[in-house]
């Protein structure tokens, strides 16, 4: 076994691929045939058939070998083919696989049979179509998708051919190789394989054969028109002209000579394109097997498809006849070398799951070279080339759920509509007008349970979570629909265009200015992740979703505030971020501002989204963001490798986003970066301070349903947030950490939101770890510029107050007083997110310490995000608010300057303080309360989502903890939020306006009995008036 390119560097792999002789082998191992020596080896044998090394087609390396074979010859191939067994635990679910390349010249409907044999006697076998030219791939598991038995120890393949006369060439035959189960792909060769998935990358050939709803109707005159005006704006999307360069036709050159196109007898070849995930392949192969291996080499098909992209644009932009011409037979040389190689309709490469992230390119270069293919007499085989990988045919029937997966709308969308726009205007491109207006329309709308992607509230789902850094992706390519098809007949419906909207406008609520919480950071929490203001700007142009205004000016001043700051690009902005050049920001600026349009100011107010256990509140420039987790909502996404030391994230963080006034607010401004960042200590976090090694995620594949992740639930539903009228709010969370760990970590905690005071408590602190303190942090700041490093350095605090440098202040109560630790560690050393490497940086905390093994510890805190000195030392000498209650079952505070009194009722109260109006509640839920005069505002809250009712389900080892699970295994994901019924007994007699979701159920001089419909942890609020 070898592999030792992957010991240089990258620039010394470059090389590899261009020896006098042409490209190596990548990958060499005894359970891999790649035929690059000049003979067929001896172990190959055939009957009926002549056999040869050629180098008119390759797969890998630079050679194949040639099969000219007669009616029912034989090709045999003797030798151990290493089949494995699958795990007979199930621990491991990798499954062995044959993989394969099959090269065909002429298409033949028929089938050849791959026979696998163990000394003679045959086990399995599989059949594999050949009515195809160019390059197809199989990727077959043994115990799975062949008819038979497989057995250890088999030692012969047998390919048996049709009944008629061909020739075939085979490459990169991989006889035997343990591949994670879940992602082989059927398609037209072979569509037995993975029979029964669902995954939405996998069901490419399933989903090609679905057949149209809505007829097939004449074309109007209207509708080109239409027609025309989207094509028009696709367009504009994809292409800005703009002046060709010689660098840049020089960059152009390099690029393409890279790939070695060539023609030979009309045939055409290159360096072999991979798709990265190919790379699997070797996964169990290759002891430092290394996924991305493919990129590296640079021969990665999205490096492809972006270079083809390049030319496209570089085509258009061109007006000299000879560049013209050049780029023109460029394109055709690389579009004629990618479908040869594969890329074509029926073809799915054997393993194609995540392809749309690679393939983007190609859509787009496809549709602007429109013209170019349709001279040349390819633009039917392009058309059908989209069409498939595009899945458009699932557009076809009418959805009966309402959302998408946000991958589509990330990946598929633009690849979609190119594949219908590209066709010539006929009653087939009508037809799938409609219908994907149609799907487009369902899949905008709110979505339930767990599924993707658009919540009712705001939130925007991927992996069963309110997902920011998958949802720009998602948004730019619902956006850009959006207003691609407003103004025409297929525009979306009111709903539609009214849920992406809200998801935008509490996108930027949550982040400040751009930039979203740490604790919404998935396995993302390097403080990279942001939104994308040029979302906000399309949806401005899009209208208003009634279609009444032809701007929508909640958008255009939500995008100009956005834009406001000017901003240096970002070089190391991460991969998954849309990308949107300073010049197209500008020019939506400019016309935004042109039609009188100015910036919002910094949302103020509070939100509760309860599809991400989040609460916000936000005043003057800074947010404060809370966020928890549940039976229903996991704490934190580990992959390998990515997140290594976030467990912590979602235990009841608080991270306060805020700087100077007047100054963009960032990470770095409101005192964040990674270097040096202490993992156990995440602001408002109850936590067991461990060593990274013990900190760090053990991250393993728990069953069928997930690969290589963790992302674990609580066995708690009661967590989440209440918003009264958006103003103020609650947070509460009973934390219960998962048995894979510490499960014995209990708190109960929560967060009361009064204006600019943010009062927080936590009680009943326990576990039973003896090695290692439990502490909640109040604030862990880094000191990343001299003036912030000066500040600590000569900071003292009196041990009751302390305040950074952008004045959010913090207060402590007397019992925490005793417990508070402040720290001072210039420098700090720890670890980064995703590395064992360490990184250090100045940083201070103040932490209060539980001590080992707590039993019913607490706290009490308060944070005042905008303040000084002086008012807080007034405020630490008579607070604003009171606690009244604060024990397991309640916890209760009551704002001496608002008159508002929030409950956070862990458990249905027995009693409750006399000093309240809240005399009795049937149930555990969120409530809060404004007095003024003669008149309330009552806001009941039901944390729970009630997905599923009843204990949790959990599933136990033999020693009663909870095993892990993977989210994607719980067959109640999919479900409704269920209503609750929230029963409210207030003092004394009230006059109450009936909604629908509140009932006057009683009144009389003594008390008022209200009767709430809760659901989607949502907010409910009610005015009542003294009677």
């Amino acid at each position: 076994m070898q592999f030792s390119k992957w010991t240089i560097g990258a620039g010394m792999l470059l090389t590899m691929w261009m020896p006098v002789k042409g490209e190596a082998q990548i990958v060499k191992n005894e359970r891999l045939l790649s035929f690059e020596d000049t003979q067929v080896p001896a172990f190959i044998t055939g009957t009926n058939s002549q056999l040869g090394i050629s180098d008119e087609h390759y797969r890998d390396g630079r050679q194949s070998l040639s099969w000219t074979f007669r009616p029912g010859a034989v090709l045999t191939i003797e030798k151990d083919l290493r089949f494995e067994k699958k795990d007979p635990t199930g621990k491991d679910t990798y499954l062995s696989a044959f993989i394969v390349w099959v090269y065909n010249e002429q298409a033949q409907d028929k089938k050849i049979e791959f026979e696998f044999l163990k000394d003679g006697k045959k086990c399995t076998s599989f059949p594999f179509g050949i009515n195809f030219t160019g390059w197809r791939a199989a990727w077959v598991c043994y115990e799975r998708d062949m008819e038979g038995i497989p057995e250890e120890g088999m030692n012969e393949i047998r390919i048996i051919a049709p009944d008629i006369k061909g020739k075939l060439f085979l490459d990169h035959v991989v006889t035997a190789s343990k591949v994670d189960a879940r992602q082989q792909t059927a398609d037209v060769q072979v569509p037995f394989v993975n029979k029964g998935t669902t995954n939405h990358w996998l069901v490419i050939y399933e989903h090609s054969l679905w057949k149209p709803e809505i007829p097939l109707t004449p074309i109007t005159g209207k509708q080109k028109r239409d027609i025309q005006i989207m094509e028009n704006r696709f367009r504009d999307m994809l292409y800005t002209p703009s002046k060709l360069s010689e660098k840049e036709m020089e960059t152009i050159r390099k690029k393409y000579d890279f790939y070695k196109i060539t023609y030979k007898n009309g045939k055409v070849s290159g360096i072999p394109v991979y798709f990265v995930r190919h790379s699997e392949a070797y996964e169990r192969m290759l002891p430092d097997w290394n996924q991305g291996m493919f990129t590296e080499l640079g021969v990665e098909m999205s490096d492809y498809f972006n270079l083809m992209k390049r030319i496209s644009i570089a085509y258009l932009d061109a007006h000299d006849i000879a560049v013209k011409s050049e780029l023109k037979q460029k394109f055709l040389a690389m579009y004629d070398n990618i479908t040869d190689q594969g890329v074509a309709y029926g073809s799915c490469w054997g393993n194609i799951h995540h392809y749309g992230y690679s393939m983007r390119g190609l859509f787009v270069s496809y549709f602007l070279m429109k013209d170019v293919l349709r001279d040349a007499g390819k633009l039917d085989e392009a058309e059908r080339t989209l069409n498939w990988y595009a899945i458009t045919n699932e557009v076809y029937p009418k959805p009966t759920v309402n959302g998408i997966d946000i991958d589509t709308f990330n990946t598929k969308l633009q690849g979609r509509v190119a594949s219908i726009l590209i066709m010539e205007d006929t009653p087939e491109k009508l037809q799938y007008l409609r219908s994907f207006s149609r799907w487009l329309d369902y899949g905008c709308r709110p979505a339930i349970g767990l599924g993707g992607s658009f919540k009712k509230d705001g939130a925007c789902f991927h992996h069963c979570n309110n997902y920011p850094a998958y949802a720009v992706g998602g948004l730019d390519g619902a956006t850009s629909m959006i207003y691609l098809l407003s103004g025409t007949e297929f525009k979306l419906s009111e709903l539609a265009h009214e849920t992406v909207k809200n998801v935008l406008l509490t996108m930027r609520f949550y982040c400040n200015l751009k930039q979203w919480p740490l604790s919404m950071s998935g396995r993302h929490p390097n403080g990279k992740g942001e939104l994308i203001p040029i979302h906000y700007a399309t949806m401005a142009m899009a209208g208003t979703p009634d279609g009444k205004q032809k701007y929508d000016s909640e958008m255009a001043t939500a995008y100009l505030r956005l834009v406001a700051y000017t901003e240096t690009p970002d070089k190391d902005v991460p991969d998954y971020l849309p990308k949107a050049s300073t010049k197209q920001e500008l020019k939506m600026k400019k016309l935004l501002e042109t039609q009188g349009f100015r910036p919002e100011p910094d949302p103020q107010g509070n939100l509760a989204l309860g599809y991400g256990c989040v609460s916000v509140q936000r005043r003057d420039n800074w947010a404060a963001v809370v966020r928890g987790h549940s039976r229903y909502l996991w704490a934190a996404e580990h992959y390998l490798p990515a997140n290594f030391y976030g467990r912590y994230l979602a235990h009841g963080s608080m991270q306060i986003l805020t700087g100077k006034p007047d100054e963009m607010v960032t990470f770095a401004t409101s005192g964040w970066q990674e270097n040096g960042f202490d993992w156990n200590r995440i602001p408002g976090v109850t936590s067991i301070h461990l060593p990274f090694d013990q900190l760090r995620a053990k991250v393993l594949n728990v069953d069928t349903f997930s690969g290589m992740e963790e992302m674990l639930y609580s066995d708690e539903a009661f967590a989440g947030g209440l918003s009264q009228a958006r103003l103020n709010g609650n947070f509460g969370m009973k934390l219960h950490e998962h048995d894979k760990y510490n499960g014995s970590h209990r708190a109960r905690k929560s967060f009361h939101f009064f204006d600019g005071t943010i009062v927080c408590l936590g009680t009943d602190i326990e576990n039973t770890n003896t090695e290692y303190p439990t502490e909640t942090t109040v604030f862990q700041l880094a000191a990343t510029t001299p003036e912030t490093h000066r500040y600590w350095d000569n900071y003292r605090s009196d041990g009751c107050t302390y305040i950074d440098p952008n004045g959010v202040g913090y207060y402590l109560s007397k019992t925490s007083m005793a417990n508070a630790r402040y720290e001072k560690n210039f420098p700090q050393v720890t670890v980064g997110e995703r590395s064992t490497k360490s990184t250090s940086g100045n940083w201070v905390s103040l932490v209060l310490e539980h001590g080992i093994a707590p039993k019913a510890a607490s706290y009490e805190y308060a944070v005042l995000p905008h303040t000084d000195a002086i008012s807080l030392k007034v405020f630490a000498e008579k607070p604003t608010y009171k606690v009244l209650q604060k024990d397991r079952n309640a916890h209760i505070v009551r704002s001496l300057a608002d008159n508002l009194t929030s409950y956070v009722l862990f458990e249905t109260p027995q009693e409750l303080p006399a000093e309240g109006l809240l005399q009795k509640v049937d149930t555990s839920c969120l409530v809060m309360i404004r007095e003024n005069k003669d008149k309330l505002l009552l806001t009941v809250s039901q944390p729970d989502l009630a997905l599923y009712r009843g204990l949790s389900d959990e599933a136990f080892d033999k020693d009663g903890k909870r095993i892990e699970r993977s989210i994607y295994s719980r067959p109640w994901i999919s479900n409704d939020s269920g209503e609750i019924p929230v029963t409210v007994t207030l003092k004394g007699q009230w006059q109450v306006a009936e909604t629908s979701y509140c009932k006057l159920v009683f009144t009389d001089k003594k008390q008022t009995v209200l009767r709430f419909t809760c659901r989607d942890a949502a907010s409910f609020d009610v005015e009542l008036r003294k009677m």
